[in-house]
């Protein structure tokens, strides 16, 4: 199956491979469009999303969101990204998703998000620009490997962001150069875990995470959520009892997660 993207108004599902359009739509136009950011000799391919009901709203008047990808869509396709978690809901539902959303796709696997940062915000910064968003309104989420990131990002820039949401998300990292280390369920007096607190604790967090995950440890967003109530944040942690890994799904179409983001993010 060939799909070509220009303007988005469908719901990308599965996909095989994809061509990408030769036009692209103009800077801040509704649509899909795919780009390219480089520093120190590494490459990160991304994507920027304009709904179609933000063609209203002026150029960098509009709210967005930094989307972060798990394991599985890693890869320099440029497009892998844009299938699971938060593009399929927003394309899904524009009315309740009207946000520029800003998708990088990290190039590795086994490697977290951290590694990346500088290509992360490159990318952002650009996505910014590309999609006539307002760089003051910007919110960042992510599921799996992404919530970490998500996690990760917010504290290393908790200035940059105005809420954050990790779902399925852990605080220590996994990768590391050697290799996958085993997981261990974070603690509330673990370094990572206060540097979030000390760090981050100024902004709202919405954290999920299925109770019966057998990937990451539903304890990792217990001990999150638990840190950053006690440094007076404004922290919600919802479960889903009846949910493994994949609670991206319920998080991102089923939840008050959007009407979360629409709030923090001043939408009218």
């Amino acid at each position: 199956m060939t799909l070509t993207l220009a303007l988005c108004t469908g719901v990308l599902v599965a996909m095989t491979t994809v061509c990408f359009a030769r036009a692209q739509p103009p800077a801040g136009a509704p649509g899909v469009a795919f780009y390219e950011v480089e520093h120190g000799g590494q490459r990160m391919r991304a994507a920027v999303y304009v709904p179609w009901n933000l063609a209203r709203v002026p150029a960098g008047e509009r709210p967005a969101l930094l989307f972060l990808h798990g394991y599985g869509e890693s890869g320099t396709d440029g497009t892998r990204q844009l299938a699971v978690g938060l593009p399929p809901a927003a394309l899904l539902d524009a009315e309740a998703w009207p946000f520029v959303i800003i998708a990088p796709q990290k190039p590795v696997h086994d490697a977290e998000w951290g590694a990346f940062e500088p290509l992360v915000l490159a990318a952002l910064e650009r996505g910014i620009a590309m999609g006539g968003a307002d760089a003051r309104r910007v919110a960042i989420t992510g599921l799996s490997q992404g919530g970490h990131g998500t996690i990760a990002l917010a504290t290393a820039h908790p200035g940059r962001f105005v809420a954050a949401a990790p779902v399925c998300g852990y605080i220590k990292p996994r990768f590391y150069a050697d290799g996958l280390r085993p997981v261990r369920t974070a603690r509330v007096d673990d370094d990572q875990t206060r540097a979030v607190a000390d760090r981050a604790g100024h902004l709202p967090w919405r954290i999920y995470h299925g109770a019966l995950d057998e990937v990451v440890p539903v304890g990792e967003s217990r001990v999150l959520a638990q840190a950053l109530a006690s440094a007076g944040a404004d922290v919600e942690l919802v479960e889903y009892d009846d949910l493994m890994h994949n609670s991206w799904d319920r998080a991102y179409r089923e939840s008050g997660l959007a009407a979360f983001l629409r709030g923090v993010l001043s939408v009218e």
